[in-house]
């Protein structure tokens, strides 16, 4: 029995980080989850809340950049967690971004969808969400 499931009962958690996006608006070349903040990247802060809630699994999904983001979050991956990626090429939407995690997720869990370019989301208000 995993963390997860002393906390929410018999389901454990499963996130979704959606990481494909080109980040236009910021005018670089650098994919706007590895942008930094505080000293890391965007995703490294999104990554870290997963941990906090004890995540079984947690799939990223690329596209833009995809190499390199897989490289920086897998490179920093030192967690409990499971780490998958998978990649959302053409990037169709955020509907068919979580539509190419389907196919890796296990049909046991709570899955929670997190933006890896959101990384002030707190764990605590995430298992509030969880727990509602």
């Amino acid at each position: 029995m995993t963390g997860t499931q002393d906390i929410f009962g018999t389901n454990p958690v499963d996130v979704v980080i959606m990481a494909a996006g080109k980040g236009t608006r910021m005018k670089s070349k650098l994919p706007k989850v590895l942008h930094r903040l505080a000293g890391r990247a965007l995703l490294q802060h999104v990554g870290d809340t997963a941990a906090a809630l004890a995540a079984r699994q947690v799939t990223v999904i690329t596209g833009h950049g995809a190499d390199e983001v897989e490289q920086a979050l897998g490179a920093s991956n030192s967690r409990a967690f499971e780490l998958d990626f998978v990649r959302q090429e053409p990037q169709l939407g955020t509907g068919h971004a979580v539509q190419q995690a389907v196919p890796v997720l296990r049909d046991d869990g709570i899955v929670v969808i997190l933006s890896g370019d959101v990384p002030l989301t707190q764990a605590n208000t995430l298992q509030q969400l969880i727990a509602s």
